[in-house]
């Protein structure tokens, strides 16, 4: 296998995030932003995982699957109390990093800093892909 970057992972695609189930507070089943503040947010690109339950993060606990998916809103999140400008300070680089030393092809990351206006970005463009976990 070529352990080579794709580079910038485009519009649309599918993101997935490993989240522990007590990253949930008890009776919210809504996404917490404040799961995504990592300056470099690991994911797997859903192009080359093709089954998530099968990763290895779930066999460390981490048993809830995000589904993030990639746009503009991420990648140039506006500024609310700035009337919406895009902050460039906060711009996020969406790319293909696979990780050959854990074996993980699939392995991408959301870089840049992660100020709540991100967080909520990243929020809205997620789901869960695994709604059957208890959380």
């Amino acid at each position: 296998m070529q352990w080579i970057s794709e580079g910038d992972i485009p519009d649309g695609e599918k993101l997935y995030r490993y989240v522990k189930p007590w990253a949930f507070p008890e009776g919210q089943n809504e996404i917490p932003y404040k799961i995504f503040t990592d300056p470099d947010l690991s994911c797997d690109w859903k192009k080359y995982q093709r089954s998530p339950e099968a990763s290895r993060h779930i066999t460390e606990g981490k048993t809830v699957i995000i589904s993030i998916t990639v746009c503009d809103e991420i990648r140039n999140p506006r500024n609310p109390k700035n009337y919406g400008k895009k902050e460039t300070v906060w711009i996020q680089e969406i790319i293909h990093a696979p990780d050959k030393n854990d074996n993980n092809f699939s392995h991408s990351l959301i870089k840049g800093k992660k100020g709540k206006a991100v967080q909520m970005a990243i929020q809205e463009a997620s789901t869960i892909h695994n709604p059957n976990t208890k959380i």
